[in-house]
């Protein structure tokens, strides 16, 4: 049996190289490496990169770095990519614990031994572990982010000295930074399977860290707004022309020795599909900087919640807006505001498209809520109003309510009315669904929005008005989402 660090010399067969250098793998910051190479290379797709053009993205990359080797400092004018360096290839050439003690001459010549183009004419004989043609040498962290340290031989197999791999693949890592943005310590990338829709994001996100590196010194250790990474790939979605056909996926790493981090999180396709329907669809359009708003904390912008919201808990987008519009009501003593009426289009999409919510289901909540918007405005005083939302509280007794209004239903009938104000279907909904709370949700507003219509506003005393505004805003404050951070 042969020792542990004994190569085997076993003959391998590895695919020949096809005609174009650059392939897409399963790898997502492979994926981002190669559709930003092939942006700095000038060409339509990473499949119409040549060899020659690798090669000289990969200089024209190896110069970006050399550039760093007159500075003493990363925090220097010009110190972009030593900073990030530091999160992204720790303890490579560029920033060697002894670099301080080296000249800039010793500096630019490890900095080109480690990017050499020379590899891509190596031959390893075994596989690339991302595309599967033949490897060009062994790599390990200091190339692959969140890669095994070469020295940590556990993590490969015997007589292997890292991870195998080709050239155009460890070039696509190296030109992964270019499809990121760096800030605040971390790499934050877009990935998606729709390659249109990544080579589109990719390529903007090139231009800005190009940007930031031509007017940035350094890297600066800032943090970043509320759930700002969230809202980028957001406003990434809606400003995207054409259809999206996959998940959009937010990826934040730290490569670092001080922080080793992956944190992702997938946007559905159908949220990003619905996304893109508020810009190109006028009713929706309109109802969209109302949504917004109605999505906003004390210290989190609108849409930035939203943006949260959408990649990891689109069902409280409903409970916020309806909260929201709660609020306003129990602030203007009754007077429930026009916005009702504008979010009617965008948040009924909302529940079908998003929350998956049967339309013909969504369609029943309608009329539902025009016949409760009759009962309850018979009545100019705010009692009746504040009763029902009361009810439809988390801890108030709906199914007590209904019962008490559908005699009175039955004993002072409007004319052309249904002969049920809740029908059996309807019952099932709010009270024997999975999702009842969601549909009692959607009817408070539901209620809200026809009454708004209808022009209702409330009558009464100011001891009527100020016990309504005071249990509305307790039933808001009750229902809305406070373990959201």
């Amino acid at each position: 049996m042969p020792e542990h660090d004994e190569v085997l010399d076993v003959a391998v067969e590895v695919p020949a190289a096809p005609s174009t250098p650059v392939l897409l793998t399963a790898s997502p910051l492979q994926r981002i490496g190669a559709f930003a190479l092939a942006d700095k290379a000038g060409a339509a797709s990473p499949g119409e990169v040549t060899s020659e053009a690798l090669v000289a993205v990969v200089a024209g990359m190896t110069d970006d770095l050399l550039r760093t080797s007159d500075l003493a400092k990363a925090s220097d004018p010009g110190g972009f990519w030593l900073s990030a360096s530091y999160l992204l290839w720790p303890n490579s050439k560029i920033n060697p614990s002894s670099r301080g003690r080296l000249s800039p001459a010793e500096r630019r010549a490890r900095i080109e031994d480690w990017r050499s183009g020379d590899a891509a004419s190596r031959r390893l004989g075994v596989p690339c572990a991302y595309c599967g043609r033949e490897a060009c040498d062994w790599f390990g962290k200091v190339d692959i982010p969140l890669g095994a340290s070469v020295e940590h031989r556990n993590t490969t197999a015997p007589g292997q000295q890292g991870t195998p791999l080709c050239f155009s693949c460890v070039a696509c890592l190296w030109a992964f930074p270019y499809g990121a943005r760096l800030a605040g310590g971390r790499a934050m990338a877009v990935h998606s399977w729709d390659d249109s829709f990544l080579a589109w994001s990719v390529q903007s996100a090139v231009r800005r860290t190009q940007q930031d590196a031509a007017v940035s010194a350094a890297q600066k250790d800032v943090k970043p707004g509320p759930y700002e990474r969230e809202l980028s790939v957001l406003k990434a979605v809606r400003g995207y022309g054409h259809r999206i056909t996959a998940p959009v996926e937010l990826i934040v790493l730290s490569n670092s020795n001080k922080e080793q981090l992956l944190v992702t999180q997938e946007m559905s396709e159908p949220i990003a599909v619905w996304l893109r329907s508020t810009v190109r669809r006028s009713e929706r359009a309109k109802g969209y900087p109302v949504l917004v708003a109605t999505q906003a904390a004390r210290q989190v912008p609108g849409e930035a919640f939203l943006a949260k919201r959408l990649f990891s808990r689109p069902g409280q987008v409903l409970v916020r807006a309806v909260t929201y519009l709660l609020e306003r009501t129990a602030a203007a003593r009754g007077v429930i505001p026009p916005e009702a009426v504008c979010l009617g289009p965008i948040l009924h999409s909302y529940c079908e498209e998003v929350l998956n919510m049967d339309e013909k289901d969504v369609e029943r909540i309608r009329p539902l809520a025009g016949r409760l918007a009759s009962v309850l405005g018979r009545d100019s005083r705010p009692g009746p109003l504040r009763g029902f939302i009361r009810a439809n509280s988390r801890g108030g007794n709906l199914h007590g309510w209904f019962r008490t209004k559908a005699v009175e239903w039955q004993l002072f009938p409007h004319e052309g009315s249904a002969p049920l104000l809740f029908p059996v279907h309807d019952y099932l909904l709010l009270f024997e669904d999975e999702r009842s709370w969601a549909w009692r949700r959607l009817l408070t507003f539901a209620v809200l929005e026809a009454l708004a219509e209808a022009g209702w506003k409330p009558e009464g005393s100011e001891e009527e008005l100020d016990e309504f505004s005071s249990e509305v805003a307790d039933s808001a404050a009750h229902d809305s989402d406070t373990n959201e951070g």
